[in-house]
């Protein structure tokens, strides 16, 4: 387990995310700086606060606050709601969307900010399945400015729109209420940047039907990183994640066991080019159940988890991403799952005035808890965006995932189509 994942920053979720939703990139890709400053001091506070302060960034004040709304709605056919191997139904869902953001300065350097994005999604035929969602980075946060810490106190929350964005999910529909509540503080010594993160992290299931237990988690990251260069960064991380379920966990199928887990290991981070990035991380984690045995079907493990990711602007018509890897992270069906995974992303600006995004994505996942259940699973997806005024901008999508496992139930093939737009008030 790679701790620094359940912290990474909010992106820009005002059409942005709607390409994310289509070409699945949120849930596994570490965004990259072309380009690190210091992400403490004043030089750090000063670009955010221009960034923030753009004339028309913020379209409405109220008191000392500053608002960002906007609005969208999704078209979507799903060929498989369930996610199930044989009888699949498809249905065309309805999903209007408010986002909004928020800026409170509490001082020329320090801020309050709000960033929401939330709706409904309504089926027209399974409509037990309506259910709200609130997009991923969704967030609450302060930032603290004071001399070389820059301190980071955040509650980040999601309610999945679609259970295939996580692919351990199979055989059903499923929403689930994420929150994770901490602080973020970073010290920037110039040479020497150290990171400390704590999270409260809840899990909360919205489906009565799902079968699944509430679950939180505590999880601790410690980072210390030296600038070989002014952007080159190389150092030392170590993390640990506390997972307790609620009730009598052990009645969910038997995959739901209490658990501890840690991992210390070794990042590189480093721009080859003005235009090429190269990050990696790896090292050696443990998971360790408190419920193990042949009885249950839950062993502890040991093993190297390692991803290395390369961003490459080509031109000024084509840039991409090449991401891969081992992790060993929770999944969404209780304790943790270990995944094999590779990712292709890529944008290519060769038609006038619209955006072209292209995704290929493969995992290859073994859960670690309950029966073993290994499954492969391939995913593509293009999408289409265009600018139709200076506020509507519009996108058109097709994804495409095909799961496969040995386990019956557990396969399934699904197609996703897309037709969304949003306005920036």
């Amino acid at each position: 387990m790679n701790t620094d994942t359940m912290l990474r920053p909010p992106k820009n979720f005002f059409w942005l995310p709607t390409v994310g939703l289509l070409l699945g990139l949120a849930a596994g890709v570490r965004g990259q700086e072309a380009v690190q400053m210091s992400i403490a001091g004043a030089d750090a506070a000063a670009a955010r606060h221009k960034a923030a302060s753009t004339l028309g960034y913020y379209n409405l004040k109220l008191g000392p606050t500053a608002w960002n709304f906007g609005a969208g709605l999704g078209l979507d056919y799903n060929s498989n709601v369930y996610y199930t191997e044989n009888n699949p139904q498809g249905d065309f869902i309805f999903a209007p969307q408010i986002n909004t953001r928020m800026r409170w300065p509490v001082s020329e350097q320090n801020s309050i900010n709000l960033a929401l994005g939330g709706g409904y999604s309504v089926y027209m035929k399974n409509t037990q399945l309506n259910n709200p969602f609130i997009t991923q980075g969704s967030e609450l946060s302060f930032d603290i400015y004071a001399g070389d810490f820059w301190i980071n106190l955040h509650d980040r929350f999601s309610i999945w729109q679609y259970s295939y964005q996580d692919p351990t999910v199979a055989g059903g529909n499923y929403s689930q209420l994420q929150n994770a509540l901490g602080p973020i503080v970073t010290w920037d010594l110039n040479k020497v940047v150290l990171k400390l993160g704590l999270d409260q992290v809840n899990y909360i299931s919205l489906a009565s039907s799902s079968g699944q237990p509430n679950g939180s988690s505590q999880v601790a990251s410690l980072s210390a990183g030296y600038k070989l260069r002014p952007q080159m960064l190389v150092g030392l991380e170590v993390g640990g994640d506390l997972m307790t379920y609620s009730g009598n966990a052990a009645t969910f199928n038997g995959n739901y066991s209490n658990s501890k887990q840690w991992n210390v290991g070794a990042f590189y981070d480093t721009p080859v080019t003005d235009y090429i990035h190269f990050t990696s991380h790896a090292g050696y984690t443990t998971y360790l159940p408190e419920s193990s045995g042949a009885t249950t079907g839950t062993a502890n493990f040991n093993g190297v988890y390692a991803e290395l990711a390369f961003t490459h602007r080509l031109n000024e018509y084509v840039s991409y991403s090449l991401s891969g890897g081992r992790t060993v992270n929770l999944a969404f069906y209780g304790g943790s799952v270990d995944q094999y995974y590779a990712r292709l992303t890529a944008n290519w600006q060769v038609l006038r005035k619209v955006t072209l995004g292209t995704y290929l994505g493969y995992e290859n996942g073994t859960y670690l808890s309950g029966a073993p259940q290994p499954y492969d699973r391939y995913g593509l997806g293009v999408t289409l965006g265009r600018a139709i005024t200076a506020k509507l901008s519009g996108t058109l999508g097709y994804q495409f995932y095909l799961r496969q496992s040995d386990i019956v139930g557990q396969s399934y093939t699904l197609n996703l189509l897309h037709l969304g737009f949003n306005y920036a008030f």
